[in-house]
């Protein structure tokens, strides 16, 4: 393992949850959530605003960070109380409203098939820096994440890609495991869960 520490997100540290969450979702989702390649800047500047506030699913509140031994961030995930995703989620929609230009109303939103459910802790954006993966940082930051929410008494979820076997392998060394299909974006994903023992 690397030689890097784990702390809690700062607002200071917005710029870089920001770019974490778009690299965690991806090319392709982000240009998917801009309506083109173009406006992918749009989606990075989204979610550095929303990191930046008090109240969102991607809010500094919500984040641990990978930071190493010279200071630079390396990696970090967002995580939370998935009973709260409805509330937290009405920040994404106003920000997306705002700066993407949708026109999408709270009532809408709560028809949304969920990407969590109220009884899980959702893990869910995990990147690390390119450089520095297969060093430890993911699996430090899901174990810090478990550690942050273990008096909830609840079991941990998360989503990932059908096609990201690397990801799946880590999750299940982990102790994760498949329980079904959740959407994300309308795009099907494997639902695993973890339960601390």
């Amino acid at each position: 393992m690397g030689n890097f520490t784990i702390r809690e997100g700062r607002k200071s540290d917005a710029p870089f949850i920001g770019q974490t969450v778009a690299g965690a979702l991806g090319h392709e989702l982000c240009c998917s959530l801009a309506e083109g390649e173009d406006n992918v800047p749009t989606v990075v500047r989204l979610f550095t605003e929303l990191a930046a506030l008090e109240e969102s699913q991607y809010s500094y509140r919500n984040t641990l960070l990978a930071v190493n031994e010279t200071g630079d961030f390396i990696g970090a995930l967002v995580s939370y109380d998935g009973a709260e995703l409805l509330t937290l989620r009405k920040a994404f929609i106003d920000k997306a409203n705002e700066l993407l230009g949708w026109n999408v109303t709270y009532d809408e939103v709560e028809q949304w098939e969920p990407e969590t459910t109220p009884d899980e802790v959702y893990l869910d954006s995990l990147y690390v820096v390119p450089a520095y993966r297969n060093q430890g940082v993911a699996t430090a930051l899901i174990k810090a994440a478990i550690k942050r929410y273990e008096g909830t008494h609840k079991p941990y979820g998360l989503l990932v890609d059908p096609e990201n076997t690397k990801g799946r392998a880590l999750y299940e060394q982990l102790g994760f495991k498949q329980e079904g299909i959740n959407c994300f974006c309308g795009i099907p994903m494997h639902h695993m869960v973890y339960v601390a023992g």
